[in-house]
């Protein structure tokens, strides 16, 4: 075997590898309007239009959108999110529940054009026997984080502010992190 085939077989194996890990960690996107969430596995996804007025940047006239972003568990259970281990060590945001996206914002005037969403985390107590200072064994319990947690029926939620071309109203997208049910 030679040193070419060698370097193609490992090419090949290489960005097999990078595509299937890729599509593993792929999102699931949903267009939203205000009153219209999105709804996957139970959990809720949307936005709501906290105040709108018109305004001038510049000599250009803009609408600028406060905007609230939420997701919500009516799924009936606790939705658990473990770290998960991707082909470069862990993911890079393990708790980012959802990724808000306008897509017609102009980010002027330092505005937003999109938010993220993030679930809290999770700690289950740990018990152990320590040899204390007088030599006697002493149960020490220490709080170690397990995941994050979006229990049932609690909301996440943010604000951001947008600012669209004038006569627009926010066009969004949600980028769903699938969450598997573990149980």
């Amino acid at each position: 075997m030679s040193f070419s085939s060698t370097l193609v077989r490992f090419s090949v194996l290489t960005t097999t590898l990078f595509t299937l890990s890729a599509a593993a960690l792929a999102q699931t996107s949903y267009d939203i309007a205000p009153g219209e969430p999105a709804v996957f596995n139970g959990v809720e996804y949307g936005i709501e239009v906290l105040n709108e007025r018109a305004q001038d940047v510049k000599t250009e006239e803009y609408n600028r959108y406060e905007l609230g972003l939420y997701v919500t568990n009516k799924s009936g259970c606790a939705k658990l999110i473990f770290p998960r281990q991707t082909l470069f060590g862990t993911e890079s945001n393990p708790n980012l529940l959802a990724s808000f996206d306008c897509l017609n914002a102009t980010g002027k005037r330092m505005t937003s054009k999109g938010g993220n969403l993030l679930a809290r985390p999770f700690v289950v107590p740990y018990r152990e026997t320590v040899k204390g200072a007088d030599g006697k064994d002493v149960v020490k319990t220490t709080n170690v984080q397990a995941g994050y947690i979006l229990r049932n029926g609690e909301s996440v939620s943010d604000r951001i502010i947008v600012i669209v071309p004038a006569g627009e109203k926010p066009r969004m997208r949600v980028r769903v992190r699938e969450i598997i049910d573990n149980f």
